[in-house]
């Protein structure tokens, strides 16, 4: 395997971790022996593409209740149990000037030696547009974490970075709705991509090697990634998309996208991810 591949992979797998629910039917995301709560809590914001609101519970009392979308924090909701919040509280829409107070109440509920829960469930008061809030890419980095390395909490070892894309290939994407639809709209900045089961079965473009880890993936994983979707929409089966291990601008995500029972896996550049939110909302109506 190509060694500047191993992120890519290493993002995918995440999509393997084992789930658990606590009573209520809350997702737990971070165990009571986890290094670094934080970190989970963040991955769990940093996955939300389109507008959600995440309830964050520690075992040991306090709540966090957040609007998500397009991978930013647009407001904090509900703090319970929560000193300082009144800041973030009192913001229609968070700024520059609320990220250290925010930080705050995200360490005050993610703290060691208390499992952590998340509950979403629709997004709160306000809309739900990505060009505000603060991105979680940028609290990540002020606290010193890693979205793409599932290994940065044990390990100070640097992740490879993504190599240059290949030649572009022509689309195997005809033009129209669906998922093969989706990958057009989106553009260059899908740098590989394949779908797999619904009518745009076995479409796939970009760098074979790329196309390959992500079909090899899909071969093992497609039930796993499935239950994973499950937990974001509002049935089992309904469309959903999300954006997995994005870094800062410079960086590359895993866009995962299910819609008309077809599953779509993608490598999307750091600066297109609001181009394909944008073309997600467009295959939804």
């Amino acid at each position: 395997m190509n060694k500047a591949t191993l992120p890519i992979v290493a993002r995918l797998r995440s999509l393997q971790a084992a789930i658990r629910f606590a009573a209520g039917g809350a997702r737990v995301i971070a165990e009571a022996d986890d290094r670094n709560p934080l970190a989970q809590l963040l991955r769990a914001a940093n996955e939300t593409m389109l507008g959600r609101s995440l309830q964050f519970d520690s075992a040991g009392g306090p709540s966090l209740t957040l609007d998500v979308s397009g991978r930013r924090v647009l407001r904090v909701t509900a703090a319970p149990g929560l000193a300082g919040a009144e800041s973030c509280l009192g913001a229609e829409v968070l700024e520059d000037e609320h990220k250290d107070d925010l930080i705050k109440l995200m360490q005050a509920v993610a703290t060691p030696r208390y499992e952590l829960r998340v509950t979403s469930g629709p997004i709160g008061r306000g809309g739900e547009e990505v060009s505000v809030g603060l991105p979680v890419a940028l609290l990540a980095d002020l606290v010193l974490i890693d979205l793409n390395d599932l290994a940065a909490d044990d390990s100070a070892e640097e992740e490879e970075a993504v190599p240059a894309p290949a030649p572009e290939r022509p689309s195997a994407a005809a033009p129209g709705a669906g998922l093969a639809g989706l990958a057009e709209a989106i553009g260059l900045g899908l740098q590989a991509w394949l779908i797999v089961g619904g009518p745009d079965d076995d479409r796939s473009n970009g760098a074979e090697e790329m196309v390959s880890h992500l079909q090899g993936f899909l071969d093992d994983e497609r039930e796993a990634v499935d239950r994973q979707l499950d937990l974001l929409s509002p049935e089992p089966g309904a469309p959903v998309c999300v954006m997995l291990g994005a870094t800062l601008i410079e960086g590359h995500s895993i866009l995962v996208a299910r819609l008309g029972g077809g599953l779509l896996l993608g490598i999307v550049e750091g600066e297109c991810t609001g181009a394909a939110l944008a073309a997600w909302r467009d295959v939804l109506t």
